[in-house]
């Protein structure tokens, strides 16, 4: 059998892109970890048990020029036979959309949308002469009616993601490429560590104030349920799912992802916004300014 091989961008330690690679070369598929500094890959090191390659390699998916020159070292390392494409690199910018920032959010949808597509459009042709796959990180923010508050940059990333691939998924029919969208939940990495926007907490001007403990503590992570998967777990159900002679379309992986795919195909959006509202206690806050402005009339 030929050598296959797979390149997952965003790779760093205990991450989700960790996880999976490690789970590719227990199934001796060649794997080239690449981030956006090689000194953010100097932790990974080859298994002693391990058969399949294990090759680093530098790629900021927002610099063309370091996509190109990814490619040209790829091309050259695979013989122009790329099997797997993994877009995992994210970012994570999140905020009430009142109070965020522009640039931030440009930022998010540069690595989370366009560097994803920049990359499958520079690794293209050695996918097509592998009949390859791409497998693009999506989330179960970025479902249909998935309206949780105060994460609306990275939810909005999430479900451009989700569009992209199903158009990209029928563009490319013709080549023998096949698209998967890889939806995530809840997985037990340092995601909401490096989270931006959460650790400083909402401005002191935000219009938000009122339940600013609440919002920080969403922001920080700290209000999330219990139940997250091991990256380990997840990567072992992702390789099972992926691994076929004919993958899905889609792969639902991590707490709660299948879950929230159908609740949000099941549940009528008025349904969605009151249980989201209730539980980020946007409910509440519309009951304190609404109080105010009671109280305020009585004085007038």
């Amino acid at each position: 059998m030929a050598e296959r091989w797979a390149l997952i961008t965003g790779v760093s330690k205990g991450g989700l892109g960790d996880a999976l690679l490690h789970e590719l070369l227990s199934r001796n598929i060649n794997v080239i970890a690449t981030g956006p500094t090689l000194a953010q890959l100097d932790y990974l090191k080859p298994k002693a048990n391990n058969t399949a390659k294990l090759e680093k390699l530098e790629l900021d998916v927002t610099s063309p020029t370091s996509i190109t020159a990814a490619a040209t070292a790829v091309r050259h390392l695979t013989n122009s036979r790329l099997n797997y494409l993994i877009n995992n690199a994210g970012y994570g910018y999140m905020h009430p959309l009142l109070d965020a920032s522009i640039l931030e959010i440009r930022h998010n949808f540069d690595v989370n949308v366009f560097g994803l597509l920049a990359v499958t459009q520079a690794f293209f042709p050695m996918l097509r002469v592998a009949k390859g796959v791409v497998v693009n990180q999506a989330s179960i923010a970025g479902l249909p009616g998935i309206c949780q508050p105060f994460i609306g940059s990275y939810s909005a990333s999430k479900a451009a993601v989700v569009g992209l691939n199903n158009t990209l998924r029928v563009e490319l029919v013709p080549f023998g490429v096949r698209v998967v969208t890889l939806v995530t939940g809840d997985v037990n990495t340092q995601f909401w560590g490096h989270v931006e926007g959460g650790s400083a907490g909402i401005p002191e001007s935000s219009s938000y104030q009122p339940i600013k403990d609440h919002v920080n503590a969403m922001l920080r992570g700290t209000t999330k349920p219990g139940g997250a998967r091991s990256p380990a777990e997840w990567a072992k159900g992702v390789a099972k799912d992926l691994l076929v002679s004919n993958p899905p379309s889609h792969i639902y992986r991590g707490f709660l992802a299948t879950t929230m795919w159908w609740v949000s195909w099941l549940m009528p959006i008025w349904l969605l916004d009151w249980l989201f509202a209730r539980e980020t206690q946007i409910t509440k806050l519309k009951s304190i300014l609404e109080a105010e402005e009671q109280g305020g009339k009585k004085q007038q």
